[in-house]
């Protein structure tokens, strides 16, 4: 048993890939989430907190970790993650990853391009959301593949570290884009699937759970434990034709 006395969670169930996009600090705003409760019940129910790197690696392996295994993402660029949930991750110790497109950067609600490299001092690795932020499964391969181009090169320049990593705008991908982020020398992908990532799992449709506006951390413990995973079905369907 774990803290609360909560079962401990079972690793068997695969490396759990957490999604979120703004944290804003007033609880009566209608994005906010409870993430510091949420952090606190990661810790609370024993997970090993991985960078996003780390959590793909322990797929590739092809064996189950020994302990329940969390990665934390973030979406878009908010600034907002870095007044809040950065800071509570950095408290920890804890490594994030944050897909940024980079078209929306130095405006708000966005990040500005001087705040990027506050990032990684915090343990927050960037890695490409495309530069556009439209859904590349309506664009031809060259418009993705100058897309993608365009936000690794604007992350590089930035921070001196070419994205490895890249995360489909709006979850969604077809056949086509999903071999165009693996042509471009990106080693995965995060998709709009749903549940957790099984050893062997394809590195380029890694499936996520996303916290939504007014989640707190029930919300989040039912999530870990597979009640959302019904969601998955639209996908797998997709996937078939």
């Amino acid at each position: 048993m774990v803290a609360g006395n909560r079962p401990a969670p079972d690793p068997s169930r695969g490396v759990a890939i957490l999604c979120y996009h703004a944290t804003p600090p007033d609880r009566n705003h209608h994005w906010w989430v409870d993430f510091a409760g949420h952090m606190q019940m990661i810790e609370d129910l024993g997970y090993a907190v991985l960078s996003l790197t780390e959590a793909v690696d322990v797929l590739r392996r092809g064996t189950n970790p020994t302990r329940a295994t969390v990665a934390i993402t973030f979406d878009d660029g908010w600034a907002d993650n870095l007044e809040v949930a950065y800071p509570e991750l950095a408290r920890r110790g804890w490594p994030a990853t944050v897909f940024i497109a980079t078209s929306l950067l130095d405006r708000r609600p966005y990040l500005l391009l001087d705040e990027i490299p506050r990032l990684p001092r915090l343990g927050v690795e960037i890695e490409n959301h495309s530069h556009s932020h439209r859904d590349l499964t309506g664009v031809g391969p060259a418009e993705i593949r100058d897309d993608l181009s365009e936000c690794s090169r604007r992350i590089d320049d930035l921070t001196g570290r070419r994205p490895r990593f890249f995360c489909y705008p709006y979850g969604r991908y077809s056949r086509m884009v999903r071999d165009a982020v693996q042509q471009a020398g990106l080693e995965g992908a995060c998709s709009g699937r749903v549940g957790l990532n099984a050893p062997g799992q394809d590195p380029f449709t890694l499936r996520r759970l996303t916290l939504e506006s007014g989640d707190g951390p029930e919300d989040l413990r039912v999530r870990l434990a597979g009640g959302y995973d019904f969601l998955d079905r639209r996908q797998r369907a997709m996937d078939r034709v």
